[in-house]
C-alpha cells in the first residue's frame, strides 16, 4: 500500500516511507489490542529500550503525591529524560513539577501507533529528549461508531480491570471534514497484601540472608516475627543514665512486659500494594480543509481520574511530638510523656523509677513508639483532571512548501486529601494531664478551653474516640502544572541536486511552563507526623528557532544507491538557564536496495524542570559520620586523629586515647583543621570529641537550586537495515542492528550528607567555595561550637551518566499458503503468521556522582536489576480468516541485585524470567469481535526478599520489584467490539 509522505518520528521532514536516520520501534494498534492492555505505558514498557519507571500503580503506593501514575523511562536515564509528544506535539506533564507525562491520560482506544526513538533528539523536538522521544500517533477519519468492552481479573481474585468505550467519527463535506470522538471509563482494581500468601506477602518480614551469594538462592526464605515495633499496643521507653533504654510493651492480657519482635504489628494485614483507579477520558480531534491552503484540526483531551491509596496506621514516635531531645537535665537525654501525667499508668511510672535511681519524678520521662489504629489507616483520595487543546492551521503554499501553525495548552490539576495523620501540637497537649475533681484533663488551661482531650496510649484500644477527633487532623494538598506551546514551522523541498531534491524544515516555537504544589498549612510548618513540607511554585519559559535539512549526495551509482546527509539545529533561550544550543548530523548510505547504513551524532540537552529550580528547602534529619569526628592538633601543630575517634556515651573516652601516629599529616585531619569552626574546638578543648546531642541532633535542608544548568547529553548511533526484497520467502524480512552510545554531562543530581562530608574534607582540602563545603555547616560558638549543625542536600549539576549497548529488531510476516510443503499436511487455507523481536544487548550504564569521585564511588547499573546485559520481547500473531491466535514473550535476563561493593546485596544473583501472554481473537462478523486472553500464563513470580524495603530498590510492601517483573501472577480477561 502507498501510504505517502508522512512524517517519521525523529526528523519534521516528511519522507516517502517509513524509514529514519535513527533507529525507531514502532508499537502498532494490533500489538496493543493482542496485549489487552488498558495503558499504553504498559505495553511501551515491556521494550528492552525501556528501563524502570518510577512511579506505576504496582510502585506508589507509599508515595505522598504520585499514586497511580504510569511513566516510561527510556534507557532508565530517568523519565524527565524521555520526551513524550501526542501527533509531534508536547503532552501537558501528569507528575507536578516536572515535564514527565503520565500515561493513564492517553487512552488506548485512539492510538494508532507508538514511534520510540533513542537518543538525543533536542534538535527536532527540544528539551528532555537526552534518552529519546515516545511519540503516540491517534486515529483519524473513522467513519461509524465503536463500541468495546474488557473485563479483567486475576487468578487470585483482585486487580479487577473494566475498559468500556464508545467511539464514533465522521466525514463530511465530500471528505473535506472529519471528526473523531470517544468516551471511556477505565477501571484498575486493588492488590492487598492480605491476599497473597503464597507470594509471602501477608507477613511482615524481611529476607532470611547471610549476605553470601554463594548461599543466596539456598536460605532464600522468609523469617515471620520481624514486624514493626510501633505497635497498637505501645513500645515504651525508659531511659537510663549511660546505658540503652528498657523497651516495654503490653502482652495479650494486657500485662507490661519486655518488648520482643514477636510481640511487633505487622503491617502487611492492611497494606494497598496496587492502588486501585477509577477514569474517565474523552478525546476529540478534527479537521475541515478549506481547500490545498488551509486546513483548519484540533484536539482535545479531557482525563479525570480517581485514585484511593491505603496504608497501615500513622507510626507515632515521641521524637516527632517532643523533639529528638527534650529532656537532658540529669543528662538522662530522651524525649518523651513527663511520667506524671495522669496518663501514665502506674506500672509504667513505677518501671521508669526503678530504671533511674535517684532521678527525681520531674526530671523523667517515657518515650513511645505507637501505631494509631484508633485515628485510622493512612491514605490518600486523589482527584487528578488533565485538560488539553491544541487548534492550528496548516496547507500547501505551493507543491514544494508546506506549513503549519498550532497553539497547544495542557493543565494537569492534582486535588488530594489524606487521612490519618495527626496534629503534633494538640497530640503533645492532650498527652501531659493532670486529674482535676477525679477525672484526667489537659493540664494546659488553653487547651481545654479549646476541647483538648486527654489521650492514653498505653494499650491496644486505650484511645478513645473522643481523644482520636481531638487529635486526627485531614490533610489536603492543591497542585496543578500548565503548558503552552505555540509553534510554527514550514517544511518543503529547496532545490534539485544531481541525486535529489534538498528537504528541509525550518520553524520557531514559545513555550511556557507553571506548576505549583501547595500542601495545607499544618503540613507547611511541620505540626503534623511528618517534617515540614513548603509549597513550590515557578515558572519558565522559552523561545526557540530550529531547523532541519536532507541533503542527498550521491544516487544511482554502482555501490551507492544513495547517500544522503541529515542535519538539525535547535537555538533556545530560557529564562532560567539562558541559551542552549541542540544539533544532529546523520549518514545515511544505502549500497543497494536490500541494504542501508546509518549513523548519527547528536548533541541534546535537559533545561531543569520547575521542581529542581524552585522546590523550597524541606527539613529532614539525616544520620551522617563526622569525617572531622576525633580530629586533634600535634604539640609541633600538626593535624591528626586520636586513637578513638567516637564515644558519645563518653566523649572524655576520645580526648584521653591519644594521638594516632599513623594519622599525623592525615589529609582530612588537615582539612577539617582548615574549618574555622572545627580550629576552635580543637584549641578550646584539645581535640573535638562528639556528645551524643551533637552526634543525633544534626539537621538539614533539602530543596532545588535555582542556579542550576541545563545537562548535555552526546548520543552515537550506528547501524544496519536489512530488508532483502525480491529474495523469495526473505521478501517480508525487516532487520535493523543498531549500536547506541549516550553521555549525558552535568546530569543533575543530589550527592548523599555522608558524601558532601567526605567532598568537602577531602584531600584537596577545605574550600568554603565548592558546592559541597558549602551544604555544610557548623555552629561557629557556643558549647557546640565545631559541631554540625546541618548538611543540606540541593539539586546540583553533580553527575555523568555513560550508557551503551545494541538494538535488534526483526520483523517478519509469511503467508502460510506460499509454503508449498505444508500443502500435504493440511488444505485449504492455511492463514499467515507474523513475528516482531526486539533485542536489547546494555553494554555499560554507569553514573560518576560527581566531579572527581573515587572509581570506588562509581554506580555501574549494567547488568542489575531493571537493567539486564540481556532483554528482549517476542510477538507472534496468526491470522486465519475470522480467527486469530497472539502470544507475546518478554525475558528479562540475569542480573544481580547491586554491584556496589559496599552493599549487604553485592553481587546477590536473580536469575531470568520468562513472562508470556496469550490472546485468541475471533470475528463474529465483519462489524463484531470477542476475544479473551491471559497474561503471565506460567504464573511466574520473581521472589527477591522481605517485604520491608531493605533490598536496594525493592518497593516497600512487595517480595518483588513490581516495576521490573510482573508482580500480579495470572491473569484474565475478555471483551468484545462491535463497530456500527
Amino acid at each position: 500500500m502507498d501510504v505517502g509522505e508522512i512524517v517519521v518520528t525523529g526528523s519534521r521532514i516528511a519522507r516517502p516511507n517509513l524509514d529514519a536516520p535513527t533507529p525507531v520501534s514502532v508499537i502498532d494498534t494490533r500489538t496493543i489490542e493482542a496485549r489487552g492492555a488498558i495503558n499504553t505505558g504498559d505495553v511501551i514498557r515491556t521494550l528492552p529500550a525501556a528501563g524502570v519507571s518510577s512511579i506505576t500503580p504496582t510502585n506508589s503506593g507509599f508515595q505522598t503525591a504520585a499514586n497511580g501514575i504510569t511513566t516510561v523511562d527510556l534507557r532508565n536515564l530517568g523519565e524527565d529524560r524521555t520526551l513524550v509528544l501526542v501527533n509531534g506535539r508536547r503532552f501537558v506533564a501528569g507528575l507536578v513539577g516536572t515535564q514527565v507525562v503520565d500515561f493513564n491520560t492517553i487512552p488506548t482506544e485512539l492510538v494508532d501507533r507508538v514511534d520510540v526513538v533513542t537518543g538525543g533528539a533536542s534538535a527536532t523536538y527540544g528539551s528532555d529528549a537526552l534518552a529519546g522521544v515516545v511519540n503516540i500517533i491517534t486515529k483519524r477519519n473513522i467513519d461509524g461508531v465503536i463500541v468495546a468492552g474488557q473485563y479483567g481479573l486475576s487468578e487470585r481474585e483482585d486487580d479487577e480491570r473494566i475498559k468500556v468505550s464508545v467511539t464514533a467519527g465522521k466525514t463530511f463535506a465530500d471528505g473535506k471534514g472529519s471528526i473523531t470522538a470517544s468516551l471511556g471509563y477505565n477501571q484498575i482494581g486493588s492488590i492487598y497484601a492480605k491476599d497473597r500468601k503464597d507470594q509471602g506477602l501477608d507477613l511482615d518480614a524481611v529476607d532470611d540472608y547471610d549476605g553470601d551469594p554463594a548461599n543466596y538462592k539456598l536460605i532464600h526464605s522468609q523469617t515471620a516475627g520481624l514486624f514493626s515495633s510501633y505497635t497498637p499496643t505501645g513500645v515504651f521507653e525508659l531511659p537510663r543514665e549511660g546505658a540503652s533504654s528498657l523497651l516495654r510493651t503490653y502482652d495479650a492480657s494486657g500485662t507490661l512486659v519486655p518488648y520482643s519482635g514477636a510481640l511487633g504489628f505487622n503491617r502487611q494485614g492492611s497494606r494497598l500494594l496496587q492502588v486501585p483507579l477509577k477514569q474517565w477520558n474523552f478525546a476529540t480531534y478534527g479537521s475541515y480543509e478549506f481547500n490545498e491552503k488551509a486546513r483548519l484540526f484540533t484536539e482535545v483531551n479531557f482525563v479525570s481520574s480517581k485514585l484511593t491509596s491505603n496504608i497501615e496506621a500513622t507510626p507515632l514516635g515521641s521524637d516527632q511530638i517532643y523533639g529528638a531531645f527534650a529532656f537532658c537535665d540529669t543528662g538522662v537525654c530522651q524525649s518523651g510523656v513527663p511520667i506524671l501525667s495522669a496518663v501514665v499508668p502506674e506500672a509504667v511510672r513505677n518501671a521508669a523509677r526503678a530504671a533511674n535511681p535517684g532521678v527525681s519524678d520531674d526530671n523523667l520521662v517515657v518515650g513511645f513508639r505507637r501505631r494509631l489504629t484508633e485515628v485510622g489507616d493512612r491514605g490518600n483520595d486523589i482527584d487528578r483532571q488533565t485538560f488539553r487543546f491544541v487548534a492550528g492551521i496548516e496547507g500547501d503554499i505551493n507543491p514544494a512548501h508546506h506549513y503549519e501553525l498550532s497553539i497547544n495548552y495542557g493543565r494537569t490539576d492534582d486535588e488530594q486529601t489524606s487521612s490519618g495523620d495527626i496534629d503534633a501540637v494538640r497530640f503533645r497537649n492532650a498527652l501531659d494531664a493532670v486529674v482535676v475533681n477525679g477525672s484526667a484533663v489537659c493540664r494546659d488551661p488553653a487547651a481545654r478551653a479549646a476541647g483538648c482531650v486527654p489521650i492514653n496510649i498505653f494499650g491496644a484500644g486505650s484511645i478513645t474516640p473522643q481523644a482520636a477527633d481531638y487529635v486526627r487532623v485531614p490533610t489536603s494538598r492543591d497542585a496543578f502544572v500548565e503548558q503552552l506551546v505555540v509553534n510554527g514551522f514550514l517544511r518543503g523541498d529547496l532545490f534539485e541536486l544531481p541525486a535529489g531534491t534538498v528537504g528541509y524544515a525550518a520553524g520557531a516555537e514559545y513555550r511556557r511552563e507553571r506548576a505549583a504544589d501547595v500542601p495545607d498549612l499544618l503540613t507547611q510548618t511541620g505540626q503534623t507526623s511528618g517534617n515540614a513540607t513548603p509549597p513550590t511554585r515557578g515558572r519558565f519559559d522559552v523561545t526557540e528557532l530550529f531547523g532541519e535539512l536532507r541533503v542527498p549526495i550521491l544516487a544511482d551509482l554502482p555501490f551507492v544507491q544513495s547517500l544522503d546527509l541529515n542535519l538539525a539545529g535547535r537555538y533556545s533561550n530560557y529564562s532560567t538557564v539562558g541559551v542552549t544550543e541542540a544539533w544532529a548530523a546523520s549518514v545515511e548510505y544505502q549500497p543497494a536496495s536490500w541494504l542501508k547504513l546509518r549513523g548519527q551524532f547528536a548533541r541534546a540537552v535537559r533545561a531543569p524542570n520547575i521542581s529542581e529550580l524552585y522546590s523550597p528547602a524541606s527539613q529532614d534529619f539525616p544520620t551522617v559520620n563526622d569525617p572531622c569526628a576525633g580530629v586533634t592538633r600535634t604539640a609541633g601543630g600538626q593535624a591528626a586523629f586520636f586513637n578513638t575517634r567516637t564515644n558519645i556515651g563518653d566523649p572524655s573516652a576520645v580526648l584521653g586515647s591519644g594521638v594516632n601516629a599513623a594519622t599525623v599529616g592525615n589529609a582530612v585531619a588537615t582539612a577539617c583543621l582548615a574549618d574555622p569552626a572545627v580550629a576552635a574546638r580543637v584549641a578550646r578543648d584539645g581535640g573535638f570529641a562528639l556528645t551524643q546531642i551533637e552526634q543525633q541532633g544534626v539537621t538539614g535542608f533539602d530543596g532545588g537550586n535555582a542556579n542550576l544548568r541545563a545537562e548535555k547529553g552526546d548520543s552515537y548511533t550506528v547501524g544496519l537495515l536489512i530488508n532483502p526484497k525480491g529474495m523469495g520467502f526473505l521478501d517480508n524480512l525487516s532487520l535493523s542492528v543498531d549500536y547506541y552510545v549516550i553521555k549525558i554531562k552535568d546530569r543533575i543530581a543530589t550527592i548523599s550528607e555522608d558524601k558532601l562530608l567526605t567532598g568537602c574534607y577531602g584531600p584537596a582540602g577545605f574550600n568554603t567555595g565548592n558546592a559541597f563545603c558549602s551544604a555544610v555547616g557548623r555552629f561557629g560558638s557556643g558549647p557546640s561550637v565545631g559541631a554540625l549543625n546541618f548538611v543540606n542536600q540541593v539539586n546540583d549539576n553533580f553527575a555523568e551518566t555513560d550508557t551503551r549497548g545494541w538494538d535488534v529488531q526483526v520483523s517478519y510476516r509469511q503467508d502460510l499458503n506460499d509454503l508449498g510443503f505444508l500443502d500435504g499436511l493440511y488444505g485449504g487455507e492455511k492463514g499467515a503468521l507474523t513475528m516482531s523481536l526486539a533485542y536489547g544487548y546494555l553494554e555499560k550504564l554507569q553514573t560518576t556522582p560527581f566531579k572527581g569521585a573515587d572509581r570506588a564511588d562509581f554506580i555501574y547499573d549494567a547488568g542489575t536489576v531493571g537493567a539486564p546485559t540481556n532483554e528482549w520481547t517476542l510477538d507472534l500473531l496468526y491470522r486465519r480468516g475470522p480467527l486469530q491466535l497472539a502470544w507475546n514473550t518478554q525475558f528479562i535476563g540475569d542480573v544481580v541485585v547491586t554491584k556496589d561493593v559496599n552493599d549487604f546485596y553485592y553481587n546477590v544473583p536473580l536469575s531470568s524470567k520468562t513472562f508470556h501472554n496469550a490472546q485468541v481473537r475471533y470475528d463474529v462478523t465483519e462489524k463484531a469481535s470477542i476475544y479473551a486472553g491471559v497474561d503471565n500464563i506460567f504464573d511466574n513470580y520473581q521472589f527477591v526478599g522481605g517485604t520491608s524495603g531493605l533490598v536496594p530498590g525493592q518497593t516497600t510492601g512487595w517480595t518483588t520489584y513490581p516495576d521490573v517483573y510482573d508482580a500480579v501472577g495470572r491473569r484474565f480477561y475478555a471483551g468484545a467490539r462491535m463497530r456500527f
